[in-house]
C-alpha cells in the first residue's frame, strides 16, 4: 500500500492486531514533579530509562523485587529523572512477565523502599503502613495515620521546595544548570 501512494497522493490507514494497551507510569513530565510523585507510584519505566553511568559508582538497580523503585527513591540530589519515553512508549506484557505472578513481593518492596526514602532523604519516621498508605494514593487507615502522612510529605514538600525552588545561595550555585534549564522564571507555576 506504501508503495503505490509513493510520489504521490493516496491513504494508508495502518492498524494493530494486537490489542492496545493503555500508557503506563507517571504523566508528570517536569524532574520536579516526576521527583515529587515517587512517594506515590513509580514514576519511570525501567525499560525506557536512560542513565550515565558515570553518575553511579555501582549499578543501582539492585536485586529485589522493585528495582525501579529502590533506584528512583536512591537518586541523590545532584540527579534528575524526567518522564521522556513513558507518554511515547506503550508497554505490552510479554509472556512470562514476572509483574503479576511477584505482585505481592514488588509491592512489599516497593514500600520498604519508601520507608528507607522519607528516612534517609527527609529524617522522617515512616512505617510500612504508612508507605502502603502514600503507595498508589491509597489513604489512610485512621486519622493519626493521616496526620503522619501529612507531616511527611510536608517534610519532602519542604526538602524539595528548599533544594531546588527557592534555594539558598549555596543550594542555588549547586544546581545552577538544572535551576535555569528547568525552574528559573516556572517558580510558581511549579509550587
Amino acid at each position: 500500500a506504501l508503495r503505490k501512494v509513493q510520489g504521490g497522493l493516496g491513504e494508508v490507514v495502518l492498524q494493530r492486531r494486537d490489542p492496545l494497551e493503555p500508557p503506563v507510569g507517571s504523566r508528570a513530565l517536569h524532574p520536579l514533579l516526576a521527583r515529587a510523585m515517587l512517594p506515590f507510584e513509580e514514576c519511570v519505566s525501567g525499560t525506557t530509562a536512560l542513565l550515565r553511568r558515570g553518575d553511579f559508582a555501582e549499578c543501582p538497580f539492585k536485586r529485589v523485587d522493585a528495582e525501579c523503585h529502590w533506584a528512583w527513591t536512591q537518586l541523590g540530589a545532584a540527579l534528575h529523572i524526567a518522564n521522556l519515553a513513558d507518554p511515547l512508549v506503550l508497554a505490552r506484557r510479554y509472556e512470562g512477565n514476572r509483574a503479576q505472578r511477584d505482585a505481592t513481593a514488588i509491592y512489599e518492596s516497593r514500600c520498604k523502599a519508601l520507608v528507607r526514602h522519607f528516612r534517609e532523604a527527609y529524617k522522617v519516621e515512616v512505617d510500612r503502613e504508612d508507605a502502603a498508605a502514600m503507595l498508589n494514593f491509597r489513604g489512610p487507615r485512621t486519622p493519626e495515620q493521616g496526620h503522619k502522612i501529612l507531616e511527611a510529605l510536608e517534610a519532602s514538600h519542604n526538602a524539595v521546595f528548599a533544594e531546588y525552588i527557592r534555594p539558598g545561595r549555596d543550594e542555588a550555585a549547586k544546581h545552577a544548570d538544572f535551576r535555569s534549564d528547568f525552574v528559573q522564571g516556572r517558580e510558581v507555576a511549579i509550587e
